[in-house]
């Protein structure tokens, strides 16, 4: 939580090839050798072709630029040598490596299947180093590695995350309020977790954009938790309206029909259906597959609910009763 960047998130995803092709050498090769000279010297011995440079911003941190290249080369030859850095790092260093792609689903809009094709064929030799694939978009996840004519089919092994238990979560709030000067007791984050359910991702939306509001006067009332949802709720007003909008009238029914149930657990059962002017069974059941193909539902050991709890609270303030 910073005072000084305003926003909901404070994530920074890679948002090109280039972006990712950097961001992967700058993360696994630069915490390596330290030295830019020893980096560099590590980067002339791993890529033929291509020219790195290296640069020490005002803060002292390295950045690496491989967009300048001695000769001409193509973009799937720079990208295919670039994967195998990790690999060749750990030989170089003789150990194991770890990496990690966090947000790993936003692959597809960086031409998602090319991307893939070329890591896969890398990855599937590399004997020293690890991958792990996360993201907070399960139903895409799902489809990369599920399905058997994308290039990462099976090629992971899935581990479903828990959330995280909400006593230590209450405790880790707690702790990062109160490290910066601000006041917060137990039963303001007690509000922030029974709104977010103890999602990572949403809480620190909220915890972010709470922060914000307060951090002038150092102090959390149950007044500005509100204020904060309603400030998210505007951010993304446009987002929420033009998803509200691409919606047809059944899929409205019956996202309206989860913002006010919270988890529905039987959506095809006959007093759902009146309740909420649905059609039938079948028809829910098309509405349904539907939403969670485009990820605005998911379904848990619970039941169904809609993926965003923002969205959520915007159909139910928002659009109801229905227009």
């Amino acid at each position: 939580m910073d005072c000084k960047r305003k926003g909901t998130s404070a994530r920074k995803l890679c948002t090109s090839e280039t972006d990712f092709v950097e961001k992967l050498v700058e993360k696994t090769v630069v915490p390596a050798y330290g030295k830019a000279e020893h980096v560099a010297n590590f980067l002339k011995s791993a890529f033929s072709g291509i020219a790195p440079e290296i640069t020490i911003d005002t803060a002292g941190k390295m950045r690496i630029s491989l967009r300048k290249a001695k000769v001409p080369t193509q973009e799937d030859m720079v990208l295919s040598q670039v994967l195998e850095a990790p690999e060749k790092l750990a030989k170089a260093k003789g150990k194991r490596l770890i990496v990690v792609f966090d947000e790993f689903q936003e692959i597809e809009k960086l031409d998602g299947d090319r991307l893939e094709r070329l890591m896969r064929t890398s990855f599937q030799h590399h004997k020293l180093t690890t991958y792990v694939f996360m993201g907070s978009k399960q139903h895409i996840l799902e489809q990369i590695f599920g399905d058997r004519n994308r290039p990462f089919y099976k090629f992971a092994k899935p581990f479903p995350l828990g959330k995280i238990p909400i006593a230590e979560f209450k405790e880790f709030i707690l702790e990062r309020f109160g490290k910066t000067g601000i006041a917060a007791t137990s039963f303001i984050v007690d509000l922030i977790l029974n709104f977010t359910g103890g999602h990572p991702y949403f809480t620190q939306q909220l915890c972010h954009e709470t922060w914000n509001l307060v951090c002038e006067k150092n102090s959390v009332e149950a007044t500005d938790i509100k204020r904060a949802i309603s400030n998210i709720l505007e951010i993304h007003n446009d987002l929420f309206f033009r998803i509200w909008d691409s919606a047809t009238l059944s899929q409205r029914k019956f996202l309206l029909a989860l913002s006010l149930e919270g988890t529905v657990t039987q959506p095809y059962s006959i007093p759902f259906i009146q309740k909420y002017g649905l059609l039938s069974p079948s028809h829910v059941g098309r509405v349904v597959n539907q939403l969670l193909k485009d990820g605005t539902i998911e379904k848990t050991d619970k039941g169904y609910n809609i993926t965003d709890i923002f969205f959520c609270e915007w159909i139910r303030t928002k659009m109801s009763p229905l227009e």
